[in-house]
């Protein structure tokens, strides 16, 4: 996004969305995108309003996003020269990026709307597009007829940063082997200490995850996952027992992947390793190590500044963290921080393991709690 911060983020719904589909859908490279992918991007970009003779750069566009500007005009100077964008002229129809305006200084003309959107999103979207998604049909399940949609999927999928690391050819796959079941409110779908078999995504309805801490009858609520969240997960990377139940509060149809499909098509693409020394230098620049052991383990030695968040809490406390540094998981061996770093990356948090885990570090690198010592 630009740099002033005098700017007004305007609301998805202050928007005429219509209008904005059709503006944006003409310019370069969004005209190569089918229609209703269009609608998508907007849902995953920021339109933001800025007052004359704001500055939005000095020193160039950065290299992960893209802008279009909708209303008003930008002044750029680079290389010596000014030249002038306005809107509804050909010129706002290709886009403000670093490819052509690397160290560009760009100041508004009269009040700017300009849309960011992430360079990530604008080429998955485009590859995703060359997918071929069959039209909605009905099939037979174990609970009956479902009628399934392959090209919603393909935009529920969309939003989910794990889902958009993935190669194209793996979402061609994973549309295939994606299985509907429709479900019932109330349906428990995993239990808590059983072993894990299937990744599971909600295509319509709401689920409920609770955990057990203590093994007895009351439970705790750690969250509620509506349509297009995943969960199951952790038990699949990690082979660990499940550690949450999850229950259907309202009538829908899950998408399950079985336990071998899941570790080939999303597992491994996804995620990211790094060795100690690698890990320590990311740190330095302002990352944050994640302890996600339990809290009796991180008392009793942990990594100098890192934050514990139990694999338990991950799912409560994961918009909590912010989606500007990175962060580095670690447990004892890489397992579950594995796991946990799946789970986090789901809430747009971006995130790495720690290879190897803490085992092979020395004791006295590590930092003993009080309550522990």
């Amino acid at each position: 996004m630009p740099e002033a911060e005098n700017k007004r983020v305007i609301p998805l719904e202050e928007l005429d969305c219509d209008k904005l589909a059709t503006q944006l859908h003409r310019c370069s490279p969004l005209s190569t995108m089918a229609a209703a992918q269009i609608p998508v991007l907007i849902s995953l970009a920021v339109v933001e309003r800025f007052p004359s003779g704001t500055q939005l750069y000095s020193d160039g566009v950065p290299d992960d996003v893209v802008l279009y500007l909708l209303k008003g005009g930008l002044e750029i100077t680079q290389g010596g020269k000014t030249a002038t964008i306005q809107a509804d002229s050909a010129l706002a129809l290709k886009p403000i990026s670093s490819k052509h305006f690397a160290s560009a200084a760009i100041t508004t003309s009269g009040e700017v709307d300009l849309v960011s959107i992430e360079k990530e999103l604008i080429e998955t979207l485009t590859a995703w597009g060359q997918i071929s998604a069959p039209e909605t049909e009905v099939v037979m399940s174990e609970e009956g007829i479902v009628t399934i949609d392959r090209a919603s999927w393909l935009n529920s999928m969309i939003k989910s940063p794990t889902f958009r690391k993935l190669p194209a050819a793996n979402i061609e796959q994973l549309l295939n082997k994606l299985e509907p079941i429709r479900v019932n409110a109330g349906d428990l779908i995993i239990r808590q200490g059983d072993q894990g078999d299937y990744f599971y995504m909600i295509n319509n309805g709401v689920a409920l995850v609770t955990i057990n801490p203590e093994n007895d009858e009351d439970s705790v609520i750690m969250a509620e996952l509506n349509e297009g969240a995943s969960f199951g997960e952790a038990a699949l990377i990690s082979d660990n027992p499940r550690n949450a139940t999850v229950t259907m509060m309202e009538d829908g149809v899950l998408l399950r992947l079985a336990k071998e499909d899941f570790i080939n098509l999303l597992k491994q693409p996804t995620l990211r390793w790094v060795e100690f020394e690698k890990a320590t230098s990311i740190i330095k620049r302002g990352a944050k190590w994640i302890d996600v052991r339990t809290v009796e383990e991180f008392q009793r030695g942990h990594i100098p500044g890192a934050i514990n968040i139990p694999m338990r809490d991950l799912h409560r406390v994961a918009r909590e963290l912010s989606s500007k540094i990175p962060y580095i998981c670690y447990c004892e061996s890489g397992t579950r921080s594995s796991a946990a770093a799946f789970a986090l990356s789901q809430y747009e948090v971006r995130t790495a393991v720690l290879k190897g885990g803490i085992e092979a570090l020395p004791e006295e690198s590590l930092e003993v709690s009080n309550a522990a010592a």
